[in-house]
């Protein structure tokens, strides 16, 4: 069995941080987890447009996105649908002018082109469940994956005009990334709303670990590192993520988070390439009461 990194590509052995990063030990409850219908972020008769993904899995191990061709920019609901047995994220990705979705899946190496960017989408969502997330959307072109810049099952659609124009709804809780640290407002136990908010340079996201009792986020950071053996310092069944935003870019979606103490981490690489950015320190912790 090959090691995955957080983007599920294939390095090595395989470890329990490596499986845990790249999303394939969730065994929890996840990130947007509506066990009926979509819960909505935005207030009853705010203006925006609705984008429907969903995800199947025709064969076990692959999977398929499904999206309109198009659909109105500016403010945009996200609705993800997870009809696979696994559970899934709906990572956006925006192609450039005169680039195509092809040429972007055939890209190799760890840098990104300028004409490459992480678009947001919705987090991690278990099986037959529908998770949620608001954010703006320029028009363009976009492709949809899941765990990793998957080159089978994506979903290309293009983001027509400016659409609605309406702020952003309101969250009971903030996440803010930063170039390479987290601060966090607001955090609270049971579903809630979050703005989770890109103010650095380059692209973040946000894995939420809860730590086992006793355990120090040095242990969570030699965890992640492949530096430690024994059990983990944190719980594998508990985790928590949002899709990866660009900088200057921000969302807001439904977390789950339980009370206790978390260790939030970034795995992303720098647009050029470089560490992980867990080995650039932005491995913090967060009390959720």
């Amino acid at each position: 069995m090959r090691k995955l990194d957080w983007l599920g590509r294939r390095t090595g052995v395989t470890s329990l941080p490596a499986l845990l990063a790249a999303g394939t030990l969730f065994a929890g409850c996840g990130g947007n987890d509506s066990k009926q219908g979509v819960e909505r972020l935005a207030p009853k008769g705010t203006k925006l447009n609705r984008l429907s993904i969903a995800v199947t899995e025709p064969r076990p191990g692959r999977f398929r996105h499904v999206a309109p061709k198009s659909v109105r920019g500016g403010l945009v609901e996200i609705r993800f649908k997870n009809a696979a047995k696994a559970p899934r994220k709906a990572q956006l990705w925006r192609v450039g002018a005169g680039r195509s979705v092809t040429q972007a899946l055939r890209r190799k190496g760890r840098r990104l082109p300028p004409w490459l960017a992480w678009s947001g989408g919705v987090g991690l969502t278990q099986p037959n469940r529908t998770g949620t997330a608001v954010q703006r959307l320029s028009p363009g072109s976009y492709y949809v994956t899941g765990l990793g810049n998957e080159r089978r099952g994506v979903a290309s659609l293009r983001v027509t005009g400016r659409g609605a124009s309406a702020p952003l709804p309101g969250a009971s809780g903030r996440v803010t990334a930063v170039d390479y640290n987290f601060q966090f407002s607001g955090l609270k136990a049971g579903p809630a709303a979050i703005e989770f908010r890109n103010t650095g340079r380059e692209p973040h996201h946000a894995f939420f670990a809860p730590m086992r009792d006793g355990r120090t986020l040095a242990e969570v950071r030699n965890f992640f590192a492949g530096k430690l053996t024994g059990p983990p310092p944190v719980d594998p069944e508990a985790t928590r993520e949002t899709v990866v935003l660009e900088g200057r870019d921000r969302q807001v979606t439904r977390l789950n988070l339980q009370t206790g103490r978390y260790a939030v981490l970034c795995f992303v690489r720098d647009r050029a390439g470089g560490p992980q950015h867990t080995e650039k320190g932005m491995v913090s912790e967060v009390k959720v009461p």
